[in-house]
């Protein structure tokens, strides 16, 4: 879990590019909420990369229908 000493890590690069972004870290307080929150999220996209996936087949996203969208009904009425 992350700690304050984590979102510490992060220093002033951190705080200008959020700034940059458009988020309020004018309050130090959020500043460091931002940059637990931040870590915190890191910390879960690391436990992603860490799955072993290659065995695993990808699923097609997306399966074309066999049927012509005329033969549904579409367009008629």
């Amino acid at each position: 879990m992350a700690t304050d000493s984590d979102s510490a890590g992060f220093g002033e690069g951190f705080l200008r590019m959020a700034q940059a972004l458009g988020l309020d870290v004018s309050d130090e307080e959020r500043g460091k909420d931002l940059a637990r929150r931040v870590a915190l999220m890191r910390e879960g996209l690391a436990r992603l990369y860490e799955i072993d996936v290659s065995d695993a087949e990808s699923p097609s996203a997306f399966i074309p229908s066999t049927h012509e969208a005329s033969s549904s009904g579409a367009g008629r009425g």
